[in-house]
C-alpha cells in the first residue's frame, strides 16, 4: 500500500547543477520527445531552427533554444533512470520494492516567477520525488475516487503541506491531487512508476 508521505534527508547528492548541465549538453539526450515544456503559443509560432551538418537526430533541441527554455520557464526530461549510476540505482531501488517498472524525470524551474504549468492535478502513477537543489513547497491533498470530481481548492486543507529542501523525498500515490511550487532556483527528480511492463536493466556498464 502506497501512501503519501515525506521523509527528510532520504537521498543525498542524487543530481547537482553541475551533473544536469553535463546532461542537457548531450544534445543528442536532448530531443523534443524527451524534454518537456509548455511553451507560450507566440514562443512556440516563433520557434524553428535547422539542424547543424553533423547533427544525425534532427528531432534535438540545439544549445542556444534549451538554455532559453531552461531559464525562463519550467521544464523537465523524461526518460532519464539511466541517466547517472546514482539516478539507475535509485529507481532499481523502487522497483525491487513495489514490483512496478519506474522511469526518470528531471524537473527544472529556474524562473520563480513562471506559473507552474499544471497548477493542481493528479497523475496516473504512483511518484517518489527527491528535491536536489533549492527549496520547493509541495501539497498533497486526499485520494480523487471520480475522475470527473472537481480538483481542490489551494485553500483546501491538503493531507500534507512540506517545504523540500535538498535530500529530502515525497511519497505521491497516484490520483492524489498535488501542488509544487519552488521558493528558489530548483531541480527535481521524480520517480513515476506503475504497471507490470517489462522492466529496464539496472545493470550499470563499467569500462
Amino acid at each position: 500500500m502506497i501512501t503519501p508521505k515525506f521523509e527528510k534527508n532520504y537521498c543525498s547528492n542524487l543530481l547537482s547543477w553541475e551533473e544536469l548541465s553535463n546532461l542537457v549538453n548531450n544534445l543528442p539526450l536532448m530531443t523534443v520527445d524527451r524534454f518537456k515544456v509548455n511553451l507560450p503559443e507566440d514562443y512556440k509560432r516563433n520557434l524553428h531552427w535547422e539542424s547543424d551538418r553533423w547533427t544525425t537526430n534532427h528531432r534535438s533541441v540545439p544549445s542556444i533554444v534549451l538554455k532559453d527554455i531552461i531559464e525562463n520557464y519550467v521544464c523537465h526530461i523524461e526518460e532519464m533512470s539511466r541517466s547517472t549510476e546514482a539516478i539507475n540505482s535509485f529507481a532499481r531501488t523502487i522497483e525491487e520494492t513495489y514490483h512496478m517498472p519506474t522511469d526518470a524525470h528531471i524537473y527544472i524551474c529556474k524562473n520563480v516567477t513562471v506559473e507552474h504549468p499544471f497548477g493542481i492535478h493528479f497523475d496516473d502513477s504512483h511518484n517518489v520525488i527527491v528535491q536536489c537543489e533549492g527549496e520547493t513547497n509541495f501539497k498533497v491533498w486526499d485520494m480523487i475516487k471520480d475522475r470527473n470530481q472537481p480538483l481542490p481548492k489551494l485553500l483546501d486543507h491538503p493531507l500534507l503541506d512540506v517545504d523540500m529542501k535538498p535530500g529530502d523525498a515525497i511519497w505521491i500515490p497516484y490520483h492524489y491531487p498535488h501542488l509544487a511550487t519552488s521558493y528558489t532556483p530548483r531541480m527535481s527528480v521524480s520517480f513515476p512508476f506503475m504497471g507490470d511492463k517489462p522492466f529496464q536493466n539496472r545493470e550499470w556498464i563499467q569500462l
